[in-house]
This record gives C-alpha cells, sequence and structure tokens, in this order.
C-alpha cells in the first residue's frame, strides 16, 4: 500500500509517499481502507515537532478517516468487514490503509458523503469531548468560542449549541464569521472592530462567561482570560496563532476559574471508547439535522503539498479533506 512518512521532523516536505507493508489488525482493531481523511493543524505542528505527543518516527500523519473496513482483528463486535466507517486515529491516516481501535469506530449512514464523514472526530468529537466531559458546559450556560471562523471553532460553536449553550463567536471579518451565524450562534464578535472582553460582557449583562473555547492562542488568549465567570473554565484546544505565548493566569486566579488542556490527540489515544462514544453521537445529530460538517476545500491523495499549503495559509473556513481511494 501507499503512505506517506517522514523519516525526520521537519514540515511536510519531510514526508515522502512510500509502499510500504499494510498493517495488520490486531485484537479489537480493524483495517479500514481509507477514502478520504481530515488534514489538521496538529498534523503540521507535530510533523514540525512542536506539538506533544510526538509519535515515533518513521510517521505518518492523519488523526480521522472514513472509508470501508478490509479486514477485522478478533474480538470485533458489530462492525462487518465492507462496511463504512468514520474513526479517530492514533496517526496514520494519510495512508491507503490504517488500523483502528473497533471502539473509535462509527457506522456511517448512507446519506453521508465520505468528505463530510471524515471531518467529524477530530473537530467535532473532540469539541464535544472538551465541552461537555471536561468543562461541564450544559444547557443555559454560556460559550465563547475564539477563532470561530476555523476548523475547530467552527465545531465549537456547532456543538455548543448543540448542548443548549448561548454561544458568543470570535473572529475576524464578516466572511469568517459567516459559518458561526449559519450554525445558529446567539451573538458574532468581530475581532477586527470590536474590543471582545468589553463586548462579551456587555453581552452578557456583566457576567462573563461559564467557558471560553481557545484553539487560537496568543494575544487571544490574554483578551479573553477576564471574560470569565467566576468558577469558569477556560480550554485551551490549540495553537493556531502561532507558538503560545505566557498567559498572565491573575485573571483565572481571580475568578477561581479552571485552565484545561483539550488535547483531543492526547484524548483519543488515551480512550479511543470515549472517542468513539463522542463521535457517535456528533454523527447522530448531523444525521438529525442539527449541523453539518463544512468543508473547506479536498484535495487529491497525490496532491499533499498543496493540502498542507492550505491549511498553513488558514485559508478556508472549515475541515481540508485529502481523497485517498475510490468512493
Amino acid at each position: 500500500m501507499k503512505s506517506y512518512r517522514a523519516h525526520r521532523l521537519g514540515g511536510p516536505q519531510a514526508l515522502k509517499l512510500e509502499e510500504t507493508e499494510e498493517p495488520r489488525p490486531g485484537p479489537g482493531e480493524v483495517l479500514i481502507a481509507v477514502e478520504a481523511m481530515g488534514l489538521q493543524l496538529a498534523d503540521l505542528a507535530t510533523l514540525a515537532g512542536e506539538r506533544p505527543p510526538r509519535p515515533k518516527l518513521p510517521f505518518t500523519p492523519g488523526l480521522e478517516v472514513a472509508g470501508r473496513i478490509a479486514a477485522r482483528g478478533t474480538d470485533v463486535k458489530g462492525l462487518k468487514t465492507g462496511s463504512s466507517v468514520v474513526a479517530s486515529v492514533p496517526w496514520g491516516g494519510l495512508a491507503e490503509r490504517v488500523v483502528a481501535r473497533a471502539e473509535a469506530c462509527v457506522a456511517i449512514p448512507k446519506s453521508f458523503a465520505m468528505a463530510d464523514a471524515a471531518a467529524l472526530p477530530f473537530a467535532f468529537a473532540g469539541a464535544l469531548m472538551a465541552l461537555e466531559t471536561r468543562a461541564g458546559l450544559r444547557e443555559g450556560q454560556s460559550l465563547l468560542v475564539l477563532g470561530a471562523g476555523g476548523g475547530l471553532g467552527i465545531a465549537a460553536v456547532a456543538i455548543g449549541k448543540a448542548l443548549g449553550a448561548t454561544v458568543i463567536a470570535v473572529a475576524n471579518g464578516a466572511n469568517r464569521l459567516a459559518p458561526a451565524k449559519e450554525l445558529g450562534a446567539d451573538h458574532v464578535l468581530d475581532a477586527g472592530l470590536v474590543a471582545v472582553a468589553s463586548a462579551a460582557r456587555d453581552l452578557t449583562g456583566g457576567d462573563g462567561v461559564d467557558v471560553v473555547y481557545d484553539p487560537v492562542g496568543g494575544e487571544a488568549s490574554s483578551h479573553a482570560l477576564p471574560i470569565l465567570k467566576p468558577g469558569g473554565h477556560f480550554l485551551i484546544a490549540g495553537f493556531a496563532a502561532g507558538r503560545p505565548q505566557a498567559l498572565d493566569i491573575i485573571p483565572l486566579y481571580a475568578r477561581g476559574g479552571t485552565l484545561i488542556g483539550a488535547n483531543m490527540v492526547l484524548e483519543a489515544q488515551r480512550d479511543p471508547a470515549a472517542a468513539g462514544a463522542a463521535l457517535a453521537r456528533v454523527v447522530k445529530w448531523v444525521e438529525e439535522g442539527k449541523f453539518a460538517p463544512r468543508v473547506a476545500a479536498q484535495f487529491d491523495f497525490q496532491d499533499i503539498g498543496p493540502a498542507f499549503d492550505y491549511v498553513a495559509g488558514r485559508r478556508g473556513s472549515g475541515a481540508v479533506i485529502v481523497k485517498v481511494g475510490a468512493a
């Protein structure tokens, strides 16, 4: 089979398309013939050696895949060979075949396109695990989403609304805020036009928000910390702005708040069953019409360079999908 592998860390240029041995599923595992996979900033950062957990070399990126089960290991129940599934994988998705834990796989409804399914595990299931499980977000609470024009932010807006929260979406520019509006954000704030902290306090009657979801980092994090309610939760879900800067945690301390690292890579590796359960809920919500994944761009398997350039340039609002096998 063909897979992209890096024998050193140093960015996407370190990747080479190679003929590799097809992996074999062990007990409780399935082999997936990949048809579509989602590229994330996490893949880019890991290839550059900037983001833990760091995989062993040689390394194949790819954390979310959709495809068909090509083989099953022992002790696999409820998943048949040839059935269509979507799954979180502990790297390895940028290949024609990848092994996944059976409990991390979810059947794809016939109404789903493979590209749409591949957009769900990392951003949407990750947002659900972070917001509900880690931060305890529930109906009637308030959520502020930074970077609401990016893939992770868009997903957090959708999940926040599905959980019944009042959602304040923050991004730069009307175009970047458009997806959040489409997903039902209660309020949108253009960070280029307003002071986010004061505007968010005004929207909440001076109370602040219960949860901040931050996939951006940098100055955006510092500006959002004072928006928390007393006892609120601040979720760090990524660093789209680049390397994180030091945070002044006095506003967090003053509010008795909690700082939470929402590392979906680590969560999916540590508890594939929980990742699968979250993904199953997300798939059901999409099937019910609560929201739909947004695909910003699709690339062919051989065009991995342009695909990573697109991810690095933060050009679109939504998922970046690589088409691997035949649909």
